[in-house]
């Protein structure tokens, strides 16, 4: 098991030099990240057991390169994905996750009928209202460079559920607006993709929705997002609704 700065070591002899710390973390979905500037790689817990050499390669050249934009960046996240003891970890994550009581919501009662309007009228816009109408939308302050998460309540063939939709609270301050959109139409795209095609992730069903629907077919957003200057101060703003969406307000 190599420890946060053995791997940081271990990617700067493979020329990723830009990098100034690793995390690790026992997540359900993110499988890696980079953030702040490309210069913080987050990794899921499994990739420190005993990392192989063409592991730490891939990772390296994701660091390098600064994600999948490039056809090597591509091939190493391809390689970083079928790592063998990665999905026994995700599983093993989502199974704590649905054990778990609900997760708290830190919406105050304006900012949920916000996101209950925005869900229901991008439903019936976008997705010809084939997402289940009563699905949860919440807000979360405890994310710290993530967005947002869909969250699969079972995987039971054609039963399969959606928990929740949960969106970092950030996203509700001003200035926030193009990023807020385009993160609940991502996840909402996710929803769709695995109610519909029964896939998770980020792969190419995944990118076909997003593009349908219209937000950016990437796994990473890399445009800056403002965010609370300390994270114990209360979001309670309530963005104002687009006019084309006051038909759509929830009583």
């Amino acid at each position: 098991m190599l420890d946060a700065g053995t791997f940081l070591k271990e990617l700067h002899l493979r020329g990723a030099l830009r990098l100034s710390r690793v995390t690790f973390r026992a997540n359900r979905s993110t499988v890696w990240s980079l953030t702040q500037g490309g210069r913080v790689l987050n990794l899921h817990a499994a990739f420190g057991a005993a990392p192989t050499g063409e592991l730490l390669d891939a990772l390296a050249t994701l660091a390098r390169e600064g994600g999948i934009a490039s056809k090597s960046g591509r091939r190493a996240a391809a390689t970083v994905a079928a790592w063998p003891a990665l999905r026994p970890a995700l599983e093993e994550a989502r199974r704590r996750r649905r054990n778990r009581p609900e997760s708290a919501c830190c919406a105050t009662f304006g900012q949920s009928r916000y996101l209950r309007t925005v869900y229901e009228y991008f439903n019936h816009t976008r997705f010809g209202g084939a997402l289940p109408p009563d699905l949860p939308v919440r807000l979360s302050d405890r994310m710290r460079s993530a967005l947002g998460h869909m969250l699969p309540a079972s995987d039971e063939g054609s039963d399969r559920r959606v928990a929740e939709i949960a969106l970092n609270v950030d996203l509700m301050l001003e200035g926030n607006g193009v990023e807020r959109i385009d993160t609940l139409l991502h996840e909402m795209a996710h929803v769709a993709d695995y109610l519909l095609s029964g896939h998770r992730g980020h792969g190419k069903s995944w990118r076909d929705w997003a593009r349908r629907v219209g937000c950016r077919p990437e796994r990473l957003y890399d445009r800056p997002v403002r965010r609370r200057r300390r994270r114990s101060v209360a979001v309670t703003r309530v963005p104002p609704l687009p006019p084309a969406l006051t038909a759509f307000r929830v009583d």
